[in-house]
């Protein structure tokens, strides 16, 4: 039986609801956790589902709602559009930008399907995946809002900017993750500061990956991307004259690296 309280509705009827294309899987400990914040107090929020029932958001709840066999409140949203699953996600905490990417990929959108491949292809986090796709310096709000509303494009020569830098940052991963091979990502501080590194006009990557052959153990010391900078520094300096040496950290802090 469902009963109808203005626009708030609630039911038993757990066939009713459909899983829309593209929302996030399932995770069971999310669900578990919630049914004990649920068991605790219920404050019955509601699920949003479409006209045709498919739930755009609360498929946590919902699960979490039907193992305690308890009513399922919802509430119907005026809208078909299948973009409304990420609108209604922007700005929560509950979806990460993996969760945005697998949503645009399953709706078939080609440049996020290029983002996926370059990110298995060079072990990249999706927000520096998509720094170098879009060929910027660093993380900026506007991309990201626009790469979680479906917005995403890659310019002319954003493919060719992330695989040759893709390509380098596998060519140094041995030393990035020390001994331990089975790391499938470099680490996120250490990709930022690359691509920073990458920005500067006496940057020379071969110079780079030739020091780092016998001061690799300098790397594993470095916890954020200045950190990290830093220890770049240091490796590529190290037997140059002054001439040849170069400031990555005054690089950094001056911001000078977002001019290019």
């Amino acid at each position: 039986m469902t009963r109808a309280i203005n626009n708030y509705f609630e039911t038993k009827d757990y066939s009713k609801f459909k899983k829309i294309r593209g929302n996030r899987p399932v995770d069971q400990t999310h669900v578990n956790a919630l049914k004990k914040l649920i068991a605790d107090k219920d404050l019955k929020d509601p699920i949003r589902v479409n006209k045709k029932n498919e739930v755009i958001d609360g498929q946590h709840t919902l699960q979490a709602r039907k193992e305690l066999g308890l009513v399922i409140p919802y509430i119907v949203i005026d809208s078909d559009d299948p973009l409304d699953v990420a609108r209604l996600n922007t700005g929560r905490k509950n979806w990460s930008m993996d969760h945005y990417l697998e949503h645009h990929c399953a709706r078939g959108k080609m440049d996020y399907k290029i983002c996926r491949v370059k990110m298995d292809a060079y072990g990249l986090p999706v927000a520096e995946a998509m720094v170098l796709l879009l060929k910027l310096n660093s993380k900026w709000r506007r991309s990201t809002d626009e790469f979680k509303l479906g917005d995403f494009k890659i310019p002319a020569g954003g493919i060719a900017n992330c695989d040759r830098i893709g390509s380098e940052l596998m060519q140094l991963k041995k030393y990035f993750n020390g001994t331990d091979n089975s790391k499938r990502r470099i680490k996120r501080q250490v990709i930022s500061a690359y691509i920073i590194a990458d920005k500067h006009p006496k940057w020379d990557h071969n110079r780079f990956k030739t020091a780092c052959k016998t001061k690799s153990s300098w790397l594993l010391a470095g916890t954020s991307a200045r950190d990290y900078l830093g220890i770049f520094q240091r490796i590529f300096n190290a037997g140059l004259t002054p001439k040849k040496k170069i400031n990555l950290l005054d690089f950094f802090d001056s911001k000078e690296y977002l001019e290019y």
